[in-house]
């Protein structure tokens, strides 16, 4: 098809607007396309980028920063990259990786980073999801494990609160239970 303005050139360049109910349709060459743009006639085609999808890369590039501003402003919390001081910005995990560049990049560099960050990435996990520990399902072969390690947390905890009431006999108690559980886990492994 030919340039509707020219007549000599192919039609690359289809423009259509609609404005309240006013409808123009061209159909251009790249040259009366520019041509009309710098008149006014027509928008700045030129303009429009070539990926429709372009703005959705910066959101999953950096997931923490980008949830963590949306979170921020949704919940009036402070955002977690504002709140980093030097020292904390400097704190360094085994695999050379600093917070700020856990932030900067959006992705841990080892799995040693979410245990050496814990305390930092901890408010943000909880603002995000409710909690900061998993308890969604688990598959049935892990299920034992699980159920065992939850109930040495809370002996662990039963213990604490005994000895801090000076119940020692109750804490022998629940150290030899704590003893048992340990042995049946290592056993199990």
């Amino acid at each position: 098809m030919l340039c509707e303005k020219c007549k000599k050139n192919e039609a690359t360049f289809y423009y259509h607007e609609n404005v309240n109910g006013n409808q123009k349709n061209y159909r251009l060459c790249a040259d009366c396309a520019k041509e009309l743009e710098k008149s006014g006639e027509l928008k700045a085609w030129d303009k429009v980028p070539e990926d429709p999808f372009e703005g959705f890369g910066k959101l999953f590039t950096n997931p923490f920063k980008q949830m963590d501003k949306l979170f921020s402003g949704l919940f009036g919390a402070p955002a977690l990259t504002g709140g980093i001081s030097q020292t904390k910005g400097q704190k360094q995990c085994s695999c050379g990786m600093t917070l700020r560049d856990l932030l900067d990049e959006g992705m841990a560099g080892c799995p040693d980073c979410y245990s050496t960050f814990e305390e930092e990435l901890e408010p943000t996990v909880r603002r995000i999801h409710g909690k900061s520990a998993h308890e969604g399902r688990i598959p049935t072969k892990f299920r034992g494990k699980m159920d065992t390690k939850k109930k040495i947390e809370q002996l662990e905890k039963e213990r604490s609160e005994a000895v801090r009431l000076e119940n020692y006999e109750r804490a022998a108690e629940i150290r030899d239970q704590l003893n048992e559980l340990r042995k049946n886990l290592e056993e199990g492994a």
